[in-house]
């Protein structure tokens, strides 16, 4: 993608689905605009340790199961990790998820739901 154009309407900035495709962003992901010497530059904002959790946790009651919960996000080698612990018996560790800066899943670096559920495929 060289070039895109893009709209502002009822002061609302519009992108191109194709657009926001091509650069990966996923429908949880915030973009910071930044204003310098006249240009706009928009990029994925960094999110934070809360934001992250936040992010894991939807995932986890969409693809796991509510019984699961995640420690405290650590940041490590450009990536948020955490592990995938049963919210009843926070002791026991299920799995592990990590998440780039902001907040898309690297699903080579996470364990899967299955295995997080315990179902041998």
């Amino acid at each position: 993608m060289s070039k895109v154009t893009v709209e502002v309407k009822n002061n609302t900035l519009v992108l191109p689905t194709d657009a926001i495709e091509q650069l990966g962003w996923g429908e949880s992901t915030k973009l910071s605009i930044k204003k310098d010497n006249g240009t706009a530059v928009l990029r994925p904002q960094e999110l934070t340790e809360e934001d992250i959790a936040d992010i894991a946790c939807t995932y986890l009651v969409e693809y796991v199961g509510d019984a699961t919960a995640v420690t405290k996000p650590i940041w490590k080698d450009g990536k948020w990790h955490m592990k995938v612990i049963l919210s009843y018996q926070p002791e026991t560790v299920v799995g592990h998820l990590t998440f780039t800066a902001d907040g898309q899943l690297i699903e080579t670096d996470s364990d899967s739901p299955a295995k997080m559920k315990g179902i041998s495929l």
